[in-house]
Protein backbone atom coordinates (compact mmCIF):
# COMPACT_ATOMS: atom_id res chain seq x y z
CA UNK A 1 0.00 0.00 0.00
CA UNK A 2 1.25 2.69 -0.71
CA UNK A 3 1.86 5.97 1.38
CA UNK A 4 0.15 9.53 0.64
CA UNK A 5 2.56 11.74 -1.01
CA UNK A 6 3.40 15.05 0.67
CA UNK A 7 1.95 18.04 -1.58
CA UNK A 8 4.41 19.83 -3.80
CA UNK A 9 2.38 23.39 -4.09
CA UNK A 10 4.31 25.93 -2.30
CA UNK A 11 1.96 27.67 0.27
CA UNK A 12 0.32 31.18 -0.29
CA UNK A 13 2.64 34.18 0.80
CA UNK A 14 1.20 36.24 4.09
CA UNK A 15 1.48 39.14 1.68
CA UNK A 16 -0.95 37.85 -1.09
CA UNK A 17 -3.99 36.75 1.82
CA UNK A 18 -4.11 40.11 3.16
CA UNK A 19 -6.79 42.63 1.13
CA UNK A 20 -4.66 45.46 0.11
CA UNK A 21 -6.34 48.72 2.47
CA UNK A 22 -6.68 52.03 0.76
CA UNK A 23 -4.01 54.65 0.90
CA UNK A 24 -4.54 56.97 3.44
CA UNK A 25 -6.47 60.19 3.26
CA UNK A 26 -3.89 63.20 3.03
CA UNK A 27 -4.74 65.72 5.29
CA UNK A 28 -4.17 69.44 3.95
CA UNK A 29 -1.24 71.22 6.23
CA UNK A 30 -1.26 72.93 8.83
CA UNK A 31 -0.24 76.47 8.38
CA UNK A 32 2.53 77.38 10.51
CA UNK A 33 2.95 80.53 12.62
CA UNK A 34 5.50 81.60 10.07
CA UNK A 35 2.80 81.14 7.57
CA UNK A 36 0.25 83.53 9.36
CA UNK A 37 0.17 87.11 8.63
CA UNK A 38 1.35 89.02 11.99
CA UNK A 39 -0.94 91.20 11.69
CA UNK A 40 -3.78 89.04 12.20
CA UNK A 41 -1.72 86.82 14.84
CA UNK A 42 -1.29 89.95 16.77
CA UNK A 43 -4.58 90.71 16.79
CA UNK A 44 -5.40 87.50 17.48
CA UNK A 45 -3.08 87.13 20.98
CA UNK A 46 -5.16 90.37 21.56
CA UNK A 47 -8.60 89.92 21.36
CA UNK A 48 -9.22 86.56 21.14
CA UNK A 49 -10.35 84.79 24.59
CA UNK A 50 -8.34 81.71 23.80
CA UNK A 51 -4.96 83.94 23.47
CA UNK A 52 -1.96 82.45 25.06
CA UNK A 53 -1.78 86.01 27.03
CA UNK A 54 -4.38 84.77 29.66
CA UNK A 55 -2.53 81.58 31.12
CA UNK A 56 0.58 82.76 31.08
CA UNK A 57 2.48 85.05 34.12
CA UNK A 58 2.31 88.52 32.81
CA UNK A 59 5.63 89.74 34.89
CA UNK A 60 7.29 86.87 32.87
CA UNK A 61 6.73 88.63 29.24
CA UNK A 62 6.52 92.29 30.59
CA UNK A 63 9.86 93.09 32.55
CA UNK A 64 12.85 94.46 32.90
CA UNK A 65 15.05 92.16 30.64
CA UNK A 66 12.47 91.84 28.15
CA UNK A 67 12.48 95.84 27.45
CA UNK A 68 15.90 95.82 27.90
CA UNK A 69 15.67 93.39 24.53
CA UNK A 70 13.35 95.93 22.58
CA UNK A 71 15.48 98.00 19.78
CA UNK A 72 15.58 101.81 20.43
CA UNK A 73 12.81 102.57 17.94
CA UNK A 74 10.50 100.31 19.58
CA UNK A 75 11.13 101.75 22.66
CA UNK A 76 10.72 105.27 21.63
CA UNK A 77 7.16 104.08 20.03
CA UNK A 78 5.59 102.77 23.63
CA UNK A 79 7.57 105.22 25.48
CA UNK A 80 4.40 107.39 25.15
CA UNK A 81 2.45 105.23 26.30
CA UNK A 82 3.82 104.82 30.06
CA UNK A 83 3.36 107.73 32.52
CA UNK A 84 5.59 109.75 34.00
CA UNK A 85 5.78 108.04 36.91
CA UNK A 86 7.95 105.26 34.99
CA UNK A 87 11.15 107.65 34.32
CA UNK A 88 14.06 108.02 36.45
CA UNK A 89 13.95 111.34 38.01
CA UNK A 90 10.46 111.45 38.64
CA UNK A 91 9.50 114.14 41.02
CA UNK A 92 6.38 113.51 42.84
CA UNK A 93 4.34 117.01 42.63
CA UNK A 94 1.00 118.14 44.43
CA UNK A 95 -2.13 119.97 42.51
CA UNK A 96 -2.55 123.46 42.81
CA UNK A 97 -5.58 123.08 44.87
CA UNK A 98 -3.63 121.42 47.64
CA UNK A 99 -2.93 124.01 50.75
CA UNK A 100 0.87 123.26 50.39
CA UNK A 101 0.61 124.84 47.21
CA UNK A 102 -0.56 128.31 47.98
CA UNK A 103 2.57 128.46 50.67
CA UNK A 104 5.17 128.04 48.19
CA UNK A 105 5.01 130.55 45.44
CA UNK A 106 7.83 129.06 43.61
CA UNK A 107 6.19 125.42 43.28
CA UNK A 108 5.44 124.58 39.20
CA UNK A 109 3.11 121.72 38.69
CA UNK A 110 4.94 119.40 36.24
CA UNK A 111 3.51 116.38 34.82
CA UNK A 112 6.60 116.13 32.35
CA UNK A 113 9.06 112.88 32.82
CA UNK A 114 12.79 114.02 33.77
CA UNK A 115 14.49 111.66 31.68
CA UNK A 116 13.36 109.21 29.09
CA UNK A 117 15.25 106.61 30.70
CA UNK A 118 12.49 103.85 31.75
CA UNK A 119 12.88 103.18 35.62
CA UNK A 120 13.01 99.15 35.65
CA UNK A 121 11.91 99.23 38.94
CA UNK A 122 8.20 99.93 37.20
CA UNK A 123 7.97 96.54 35.47
CA UNK A 124 7.41 95.08 39.31
CA UNK A 125 5.27 98.01 40.87
CA UNK A 126 2.27 96.54 42.35
CA UNK A 127 -0.06 99.41 40.68
CA UNK A 128 1.38 98.45 36.87
CA UNK A 129 1.23 94.30 37.59
CA UNK A 130 -2.34 94.96 38.59
CA UNK A 131 -3.21 96.63 35.50
CA UNK A 132 -1.36 94.01 33.38
CA UNK A 133 -3.48 91.54 35.35
CA UNK A 134 -6.31 93.65 34.49
CA UNK A 135 -5.88 93.43 30.58
CA UNK A 136 -5.16 89.64 31.17
CA UNK A 137 -8.95 89.46 32.52
CA UNK A 138 -10.64 91.45 29.83
CA UNK A 139 -8.87 89.72 27.48
CA UNK A 140 -10.34 85.94 28.80
CA UNK A 141 -13.93 87.48 29.54
CA UNK A 142 -13.40 88.72 25.76
CA UNK A 143 -14.35 92.77 26.30
CA UNK A 144 -11.61 93.08 23.90
CA UNK A 145 -12.87 91.33 20.87
CA UNK A 146 -14.48 92.98 17.82
CA UNK A 147 -17.83 91.91 18.85
CA UNK A 148 -18.04 93.73 22.25
CA UNK A 149 -16.54 97.04 20.90
CA UNK A 150 -19.19 96.89 18.35
CA UNK A 151 -21.64 96.65 21.46
CA UNK A 152 -19.68 99.49 23.31
CA UNK A 153 -19.49 101.90 20.50
CA UNK A 154 -23.39 101.48 20.27
CA UNK A 155 -24.13 101.69 23.63
CA UNK A 156 -22.11 105.24 23.13
CA UNK A 157 -23.67 106.41 20.19
CA UNK A 158 -27.06 105.44 22.12
CA UNK A 159 -26.36 107.83 24.90
CA UNK A 160 -24.79 110.60 23.23
CA UNK A 161 -28.10 111.04 20.50
CA UNK A 162 -30.67 110.47 23.53
CA UNK A 163 -32.05 106.97 22.15
CA UNK A 164 -30.59 105.42 24.88
CA UNK A 165 -30.28 105.45 28.55
CA UNK A 166 -28.92 103.41 32.00
CA UNK A 167 -31.84 102.31 33.52
CA UNK A 168 -32.23 103.13 37.04
CA UNK A 169 -31.46 100.24 39.43
CA UNK A 170 -35.13 100.22 40.52
CA UNK A 171 -36.50 100.23 36.99
CA UNK A 172 -33.95 96.77 36.56
CA UNK A 173 -35.02 95.48 39.71
CA UNK A 174 -39.21 96.00 38.31
CA UNK A 175 -38.27 94.34 34.98
CA UNK A 176 -36.94 91.41 36.54
CA UNK A 177 -39.56 91.03 39.84
CA UNK A 178 -42.24 91.80 38.03
CA UNK A 179 -45.61 89.90 40.11
CA UNK A 180 -47.08 89.13 43.13
CA UNK A 181 -44.60 90.08 46.03
CA UNK A 182 -44.98 88.53 49.14
CA UNK A 183 -45.20 91.14 52.31
CA UNK A 184 -42.73 90.05 54.83
CA UNK A 185 -43.33 90.96 58.82
CA UNK A 186 -40.67 93.16 60.53
CA UNK A 187 -40.63 93.07 64.42
CA UNK A 188 -40.22 96.18 65.66
CA UNK A 189 -40.26 96.27 69.82
CA UNK A 190 -41.99 93.42 70.05
CA UNK A 191 -44.67 94.11 67.12
CA UNK A 192 -44.81 92.92 63.89
CA UNK A 193 -45.82 95.63 61.24
CA UNK A 194 -46.06 94.67 57.07
CA UNK A 195 -42.73 95.07 55.56
CA UNK A 196 -43.70 98.43 53.60
CA UNK A 197 -42.88 99.80 56.85
CA UNK A 198 -39.11 99.87 55.39
CA UNK A 199 -39.69 102.70 53.03
CA UNK A 200 -39.88 104.52 56.69
CA UNK A 201 -42.03 107.51 57.90
CA UNK A 202 -41.39 109.05 54.08
CA UNK A 203 -44.09 106.94 53.19
CA UNK A 204 -46.80 109.02 55.15
CA UNK A 205 -45.72 111.65 52.67
CA UNK A 206 -48.55 112.24 49.89
CA UNK A 207 -48.19 113.11 46.30
CA UNK A 208 -50.46 116.29 47.15
CA UNK A 209 -47.42 117.22 49.93
CA UNK A 210 -45.02 117.31 47.26
CA UNK A 211 -46.58 119.25 44.96
CA UNK A 212 -47.47 121.53 47.93
CA UNK A 213 -43.44 121.86 48.94
CA UNK A 214 -42.61 122.22 45.47
CA UNK A 215 -41.29 119.13 44.94
CA UNK A 216 -43.50 118.77 41.65
CA UNK A 217 -43.57 121.68 39.91
CA UNK A 218 -45.83 122.71 36.64
CA UNK A 219 -44.35 121.86 33.65
CA UNK A 220 -42.56 118.58 35.05
CA UNK A 221 -43.40 115.56 32.75
CA UNK A 222 -44.25 112.11 34.92
CA UNK A 223 -42.99 109.32 32.83
CA UNK A 224 -44.26 106.08 33.24
CA UNK A 225 -42.49 103.35 32.30
CA UNK A 226 -43.47 99.72 33.61
CA UNK A 227 -42.95 96.29 32.26
CA UNK A 228 -44.98 93.63 32.15
CA UNK A 229 -42.66 90.36 31.72
CA UNK A 230 -45.81 87.97 31.43
CA UNK A 231 -47.22 89.74 28.40
CA UNK A 232 -44.44 90.57 26.56
CA UNK A 233 -45.46 94.40 26.72
CA UNK A 234 -43.40 97.65 28.12
CA UNK A 235 -45.86 100.56 28.71
CA UNK A 236 -44.42 104.17 28.34
CA UNK A 237 -46.47 107.17 29.00
CA UNK A 238 -45.51 110.65 29.59
CA UNK A 239 -48.36 112.68 31.19
CA UNK A 240 -47.55 116.81 31.78
CA UNK A 241 -48.62 118.95 34.95
CA UNK A 242 -50.52 121.54 33.40
CA UNK A 243 -51.67 122.73 37.02
CA UNK A 244 -51.48 122.41 40.66
CA UNK A 245 -54.85 123.33 42.52
CA UNK A 246 -54.18 126.33 44.72
CA UNK A 247 -56.25 124.90 47.71
CA UNK A 248 -56.12 120.58 47.39
CA UNK A 249 -52.60 120.56 45.53
CA UNK A 250 -54.77 118.21 43.27
CA UNK A 251 -52.17 117.48 40.19
CA UNK A 252 -53.89 118.45 36.50
CA UNK A 253 -52.16 116.56 34.16
CA UNK A 254 -52.15 116.47 30.05
CA UNK A 255 -51.60 113.34 28.54
CA UNK A 256 -51.80 111.81 24.82
CA UNK A 257 -54.87 108.92 24.07
CA UNK A 258 -54.01 105.21 23.19
CA UNK A 259 -50.40 103.56 22.86
CA UNK A 260 -48.34 107.39 22.23
CA UNK A 261 -45.88 107.57 24.24
CA UNK A 262 -44.97 111.72 23.97
CA UNK A 263 -46.74 114.59 24.01
CA UNK A 264 -47.34 117.22 21.52
CA UNK A 265 -44.15 120.02 20.99
CA UNK A 266 -46.70 122.89 21.55
CA UNK A 267 -47.81 121.14 24.78
CA UNK A 268 -43.75 121.15 26.03
CA UNK A 269 -42.67 124.43 25.67
CA UNK A 270 -42.18 127.08 28.49
CA UNK A 271 -45.21 128.56 27.03
CA UNK A 272 -47.28 125.55 26.35
CA UNK A 273 -50.56 126.37 23.90
CA UNK A 274 -53.88 125.31 24.29
CA UNK A 275 -54.67 121.47 24.45
CA UNK A 276 -56.02 119.96 21.09
CA UNK A 277 -59.15 117.82 21.07
CA UNK A 278 -57.06 114.79 20.96
CA UNK A 279 -55.18 115.38 24.53
CA UNK A 280 -57.11 113.67 27.29
CA UNK A 281 -56.76 116.07 30.91
CA UNK A 282 -57.15 114.26 34.22
CA UNK A 283 -57.04 115.19 37.80
CA UNK A 284 -55.00 112.76 40.45
CA UNK A 285 -54.30 112.76 44.30
CA UNK A 286 -51.36 109.75 44.23
CA UNK A 287 -48.94 107.57 42.14
CA UNK A 288 -51.60 104.74 42.19
CA UNK A 289 -54.39 106.88 40.47
CA UNK A 290 -52.05 108.60 38.00
CA UNK A 291 -50.57 105.02 36.86
CA UNK A 292 -54.45 103.74 36.62
CA UNK A 293 -54.87 106.42 34.49
CA UNK A 294 -52.05 106.33 32.42
CA UNK A 295 -52.63 102.31 31.91
CA UNK A 296 -56.36 102.94 31.15
CA UNK A 297 -55.45 105.55 28.56
CA UNK A 298 -52.68 103.23 26.99
CA UNK A 299 -55.88 100.46 26.83
CA UNK A 300 -53.22 97.60 26.12
CA UNK A 301 -53.19 95.61 29.74
CA UNK A 302 -56.67 95.20 31.23
CA UNK A 303 -57.06 96.03 35.08
CA UNK A 304 -57.25 92.06 35.92
CA UNK A 305 -53.80 91.62 34.35
CA UNK A 306 -51.78 94.16 36.18
CA UNK A 307 -49.72 92.52 39.11
CA UNK A 308 -49.20 94.69 41.91
CA UNK A 309 -46.32 96.93 42.14
CA UNK A 310 -45.34 99.96 43.82
CA UNK A 311 -46.41 103.40 41.95
CA UNK A 312 -44.12 105.33 43.21
CA UNK A 313 -41.11 103.12 41.57
CA UNK A 314 -42.37 102.99 38.60
CA UNK A 315 -42.91 107.01 37.59
CA UNK A 316 -39.81 109.27 36.89
CA UNK A 317 -39.97 112.99 37.18
CA UNK A 318 -38.45 114.99 34.37
CA UNK A 319 -37.76 118.73 34.45
CA UNK A 320 -35.18 120.89 32.85
CA UNK A 321 -32.07 121.35 34.65
CA UNK A 322 -30.86 125.20 35.50
CA UNK A 323 -30.27 127.48 32.54
CA UNK A 324 -30.78 124.37 29.95
CA UNK A 325 -32.04 125.78 26.47
CA UNK A 326 -35.59 125.89 26.38
CA UNK A 327 -36.54 124.05 23.04
CA UNK A 328 -37.40 120.55 20.95
CA UNK A 329 -34.02 119.00 20.88
CA UNK A 330 -35.94 115.78 19.00
CA UNK A 331 -36.09 113.83 22.62
CA UNK A 332 -39.40 114.14 22.88
CA UNK A 333 -39.64 116.03 25.98
CA UNK A 334 -37.97 118.90 25.05
CA UNK A 335 -34.31 118.64 26.74
CA UNK A 336 -35.82 118.30 30.31
CA UNK A 337 -33.54 115.99 32.31
CA UNK A 338 -34.24 112.85 34.32
CA UNK A 339 -34.26 113.58 38.34
CA UNK A 340 -35.41 110.19 39.83
CA UNK A 341 -38.53 108.30 40.56
CA UNK A 342 -41.17 109.60 42.64
CA UNK A 343 -40.49 107.43 45.25
CA UNK A 344 -36.50 109.24 45.38
CA UNK A 345 -38.02 112.34 45.59
CA UNK A 346 -40.13 111.61 48.43
CA UNK A 347 -37.33 110.06 50.22
CA UNK A 348 -34.89 113.20 49.60
CA UNK A 349 -37.55 115.20 50.36
CA UNK A 350 -38.55 113.59 53.81
CA UNK A 351 -35.24 113.63 54.69
CA UNK A 352 -33.82 116.92 54.28
CA UNK A 353 -37.28 118.52 55.45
Amino acid sequence: MDRPRRSTRPPARLADAIPSSPPPATRPKRKTPHDADPAEQLHVLLTSPKSVLTTLDISDLISASSWNMLSDESKNILKPLLPPTAFLGYNATIGLDHPSAVASDSMTVDDSPASDVVDPAVFTDPHFLAAAHTLQDHIYSGWMDDTHAQKVLKYEEGIRNGTLAALWKDEVWERNNDGPRPVAEIPINGNSIPGDARAGHAAEVKLVALAQEGVLQVGDIIVLRRNFTGLDIVVEKDAIIRSIHPKTHALTILLEPGTSTHLPGPLLSPHPAAPSGLTQQAVVTSPSQLETVLLDNDGRVERGKRPNGNAWKVMTVWRWRGTAPWEDVGDGRWGRENHGTLFYLRGTYYHER
